[in-house]
């Protein structure tokens, strides 16, 4: 039998962290769900109820396991850790809440809000990079699926989530916003062609 020619794949945003709640910006630290979105998880991923997964793919943060773990039970779809589906590194903005950042650097933050790929933030990592990582790391790790089907769920922090979607919709990444609020789940279809011809070319995310 021959690999999966097309994939079927959900990206599910995570729950939020304290910080989230807090509205500091939170990338690559590892933080676990706030107590209030662990209790209601169970209702937020709700909506994939009878839904049929082959995997979940997660990355290493304890928010991330914990709403993979949430979907799993829901769907019976078998938990897969790839380390490389961490959230887009802020450097040195990582902990700051957005008020203080406005204040302080007014016109970085409002370009950040409405064009983040177009911000240098310091010690972090460029939106295209963090693109060309995640999904090199997407298509590897459904490569190495024996049963992808009838689906795999991608569970990802907000700002992955919207880079891996417009990616994976043919929407330009360098137009992607901070993202606010949104879908908690979406289906997506990939061809397998493309994602290797995304990992052996020059990157993704231009």
């Amino acid at each position: 039998m021959g690999k999966t020619e097309i994939y079927n794949v959900v990206l599910i945003r995570c729950g939020e962290t304290e910080w989230d709640r807090a509205h500091r910006i939170v990338g690559r630290v590892d933080l676990p769900l706030a107590p209030a979105s662990a209790d209601g998880l169970t209702g937020s991923v709700g909506s994939l109820d009878g839904t049929q997964l082959s995997a979940v793919l997660h990355g290493p943060d304890q928010c991330l396991i914990a709403t993979a773990e949430a979907v799993s039970r829901v769907t019976g779809g078998k938990l897969k850790r790839v380390p490389e589906l961490m959230d887009v590194g802020m450097g040195l903005w990582e902990g700051l809440r957005t008020q203080e950042l406005e204040e302080k650097f007014p016109s970085a933050y409002r370009q950040w809000r409405e064009r983040p790929a177009s911000v240098s933030v310091p010690e972090g990592e460029p939106m295209r990079e963090a693109t060309d990582r995640l999904i090199g790391a997407l298509g590897r790790a459904l490569d190495k699926l024996r049963h992808p089907d009838p689906g795999v769920g991608v569970v990802l922090r907000p700002m992955s989530f919207s880079l891996v979607l417009a990616w994976l919709t043919g929407e330009d990444v360098s137009a992607v916003t901070v993202p606010e609020g949104g879908a908690a789940h979406e289906w997506c279809e990939v061809s397998r062609a493309r994602l290797r011809e995304a990992r052996e070319g020059a990157g993704v995310g231009g």
